[in-house]
């Protein structure tokens, strides 16, 4: 959820969005060059054929990617077959941005090591850079900014060898953005204040603009509003200056939530319905949707709850639509991925028939060589020391690149085993509280109803209306169960919903001893709310509900007849602390540390003999920690328990 933007550089894509006019004047244009180029193409043959073909894949690759890869396809296969090396390269640079476009990054990383060893071998120093370059923008969709700012100071120094401007610019911004990930705010500030001189010598405005956002982003992060305003407000009259509809949105947007975190709710409330009639105009529904977010944290500040719960929805709304077309783009994208390595793998075929056929040629030679003993001692000579030479290479090469693969496979691995232990251990303990505790209410029904059925006329009025409480029991029991099963389950799978709100505490615990009420007068106890009528807290009704619920429920449990529970809160700096005090039989130290943990739950009878899984303290845990908040217990055996959990008081 980030309601300001960084505009990241990525050198092998230009990512501008256009608003529909200049989106369509541009594509119109790019549509005509592509039929002269395709014209052309059937007029030319060798080299000049190849470079329309990479010109090509080029141009098409904002319109069909399948076309884009079929286009750099043909140019490698060409290349390789007339030798023309710079060909070959590019049509490999062009193939990466396909794959890293359709998140195939090791296939990207693949095209882009064995381009960087061709260009290295005609010399294309430019080539080489842009390569680094790319490779650094790979790794960091590892969130391996460390490999990432290594690739990118490669690239770096090449640039300022061969007085590669443009490109310089490229890497300060690039080594900005992976610093700003890192939070390393400082060495991010250096590179993009640096970037700012070049592009003001360079007169790019667009990157300016873009340089001045990503500044101000970074005191916006910090915290440092007054400090952002300035950057902010330069690059959105840069905006204005060139006419660009898309960063007008985009500096309105960041002006109104630095206002909005400062306080100033008029200005924020100024610039954030201006950045919403620009991107409605122009569909730029990213920030049409951070705005709605925006909007409705306004409108809380404001205490108009209704409004804030309309721009909440079409947030809501805006983010659904655009992952629904976000998935299907992606599905378009895997598919042409998958026609792209059938390609390559094509290629690689094709490559081998042909050095088996070269081979078979040598074979040829070598026997009308074998006629002069001589030339064939040093033809063997030579052959041999070239066969070293490649594969060495050939074998640094592939070893280094799969290290880099084993790296980051290792790393998911890990991150899998860990998150897989942990969900079978849990998985475990949930099938034992069905397998034990699920079995055990339903025995009891079944028994009692059975002895009612075929004794009914045999006992007394006092044992019906006993078996009759025992069957009453033994239901609320394994609805209770049930409830809570289904509740930590929904938490487990992510389906839990928590949709926080300001409620009245008081309100709250009234709300639910009264459903309690019943159990407590049996057991003759009394339920005493003490909570301050101003004590406001931010959080889900349910999942509150639920918390309260459980923990009285379970006070009544193991308090003695005629005891008392209270019920109270305190305000802690941003949070409100609930406490549920009974005098009952206490908890022992060994116990009360494992209260909470699913793999050591337990329970004890009450001082009813009442039945229970434990799973209800494990369910507190899980909800309220879902809200922001802890859950403790303090107690002294048999004098009485505390239980004591936090929620937040406002929005964070």
């Amino acid at each position: 959820m980030a309601a300001s933007h960084k505009n990241k550089t990525i050198t092998f894509l230009i990512l501008i969005i256009l608003h529909a006019g200049v989106l369509s004047q541009h594509l119109k244009a790019q549509v005509q060059i592509i039929d002269s180029l395709e014209n052309q193409l059937a007029l030319v043959d060798n080299i000049s054929r190849i470079d329309y073909m990479i010109e090509l894949s080029e141009l098409y690759f904002e319109i069909s990617l399948k076309k884009s890869a079929d286009y750099a396809n043909s140019a490698l296969l060409e290349s390789r077959k007339q030798n023309y090396k710079k060909g070959e390269a590019d049509a490999l640079n062009k193939m990466g941005n396909i794959h890293w476009i359709t998140s195939n990054f090791n296939a990207a990383m693949e095209r882009y090591l064995e381009a960087i060893d061709i260009r290295e071998e005609i010399g294309d120093s430019a080539g080489i850079a842009g390569c680094y370059n790319n490779l650094g923008i790979i790794a960091s969709e590892f969130y391996d900014y460390d490999v990432a700012i290594e690739y990118t100071q490669k690239a770096y120094a090449i640039n300022i060898k061969i007085n590669n401007t443009s490109d310089i610019a490229t890497n300060y911004n690039n080594l900005g953005t992976y610093y700003h990930e890192m939070k390393e705010y400082s060495k991010a500030l250096n590179y993009y204040f640096m970037n700012l001189n070049l592009l003001e010598d360079l007169d790019d405005k667009t990157s300016l603009s873009y340089t001045l956002n990503n500044i101000g982003e970074i005191y916006n992060d910090k915290k440092k509003y007054s400090e952002a305003l300035p950057y902010y407000y330069r690059a959105l009259e840069i905006q204005e200056e060139i006419n660009s509809s898309t960063g007008i949105a985009v500096s309105k947007l960041n002006l109104g939530d630095v206002y909005l975190k400062n306080g100033d709710l008029e200005n924020a409330h100024k610039f954030l319905y201006e950045c919403l009639k620009i991107s409605k105009k122009i569909g730029y529904r990213d920030v049409q949707s951070d705005c709605y977010e925006l909007l409705s944290k306004y409108y809380e500040k404001k205490e108009n709850f209704s409004e804030a719960f309309k721009y909440s929805r079409l947030f809501s709304e805006t983010e659904d639509s655009i992952f629904s077309e976000q998935s299907s783009r992606r599905f378009a994208e895997m598919q042409v991925s998958f026609e792209s390595e059938l390609k390559d793998r094509e290629i690689e075929l094709l490559k081998r028939n042909e050095e088996f056929r070269n081979l078979h040629l040598m074979k040829q030679k070598n026997r009308i060589i074998y006629l002069a003993i001589s030339l064939l001692l040093i033809t063997f000579l030579v052959l041999l020391v070239l066969r070293s030479f490649f594969l060495k290479k050939k074998n640094l090469q592939f070893i280094k690149k799969k290290n880099i693969e084993l790296f980051y496979s290792s790393k998911k691995l890990k991150k899998s085993e860990i998150r897989l232990k942990n969900t079978n251990e849990n998985m475990d303990r949930f099938f034992s509280i069905i397998a034990h505790d699920l079995i055990n209410p339903f025995h009891a029904l079944l028994t009692l109803a059975e002895m009612l059925n075929n004794q009914n006329e045999e006992l007394k009025k006092e044992e019906v209306i006993k078996y009759s409480q025992l069957i009453n029991s033994s239901a609320k029991n394994l609805y209770n169960l049930l409830n809570n099963l289904l509740q930590w389950t929904k938490a487990q799978t992510g389906k839990l919903d928590n949709r926080p709100e300001y409620l009245d505490a008081s309100d709250m615990a009234i709300n639910v001893t009264a459903l309690l009420n019943i159990a407590a007068k049996e057991k003759k106890i009394e339920l005493i709310s003490s909570i301050n009528k101003n004590h406001k807290v931010y959080c889900d009704e349910n999942l509150l509900s639920t918390i309260l619920r459980n923990l009285i429920h379970n006070a009544i449990k193991y308090s003695k007849k005629g005891g008392k529970i209270e019920i109270s809160t305190v305000v802690k700096n941003d949070f409100v602390e609930f406490s549920i005090t009974d005098n009952g039989i206490g908890i022992s130290k060994t116990n009360i540390d494992n209260l909470f943990d699913i793999k050591h739950s337990f329970s004890t009878k009450g001082t009813n003999n009442e039945e229970g899984t434990g799973l209800g303290l494990i369910l507190c845990k899980e909800f309220v920690e879902i809200m922001g908040g802890i859950i403790w217990a303090e107690n002294t055996p048999e004098t009485g328990t505390t239980f004591k959990f936090t929620v937040p008081n406002k929005n964070k």
